[in-house]
């Protein structure tokens, strides 16, 4: 009974110390990886290399042409499919956005209008109407305000 208590004990106690010099080790390497010069440095370039685009629900980076060619396509794909599904309304507003980002979107127009249904080129036309007037009636109350000023569009958050 007294030998199974010493081996347990001895079992215990060399587990323990196992345990603690592991931790240690594992300290003291910290400790030494973080003093180094170039730690910080390639640190930062590591996050920087493995982030992802800061886009904010889909909407891209105005200064990145990849991105808003990315998003471009992307906006007519999706816009392609829920016509294709007949959900008209969501389609317009995605083939809106694609023409709001695009370079040339007169000729887009051209082209979707040579190939959607006449319904929905209407439709999107009066989505883009609006889109127009909305961004029309925000510069022109901000231009209205004093500087410094924000602007509040009376809508409850």
């Amino acid at each position: 009974m007294i030998g199974v208590l010493v081996n347990k004990t001895s079992l215990g106690l060399v587990a323990g110390l196992a345990s603690v010099a592991f931790v240690g080790y594992c300290v003291y390497f910290d400790s030494k990886r973080r003093s180094h010069p170039e730690f910080k440095k390639k640190l930062y370039e590591r996050r920087r290399r493995n982030r992802k685009p800061e886009e904010h629900e889909g909407v891209p980076i105005l200064t990145d042409q990849r991105s808003i060619e990315r998003y471009f396509m992307q906006e007519i794909h999706k816009g392609e499919l829920l016509i294709t599904e007949g959900n008209f309304e969501r389609g317009a507003d995605h083939l809106m956005n694609a023409i709001v980002v695009c370079n040339k979107p007169g000729k887009l127009l051209s082209v979707l209008q040579s190939t959607l249904p006449v319904e929905v080129f209407s439709l999107l036309v009066y989505k883009l109407n609006n889109y127009n007037m909305n961004a029309q009636r925000q510069t022109s109350i901000n231009d209205n305000l004093m500087p410094g000023l924000v602007a509040d569009d009376g809508s409850v958050e």
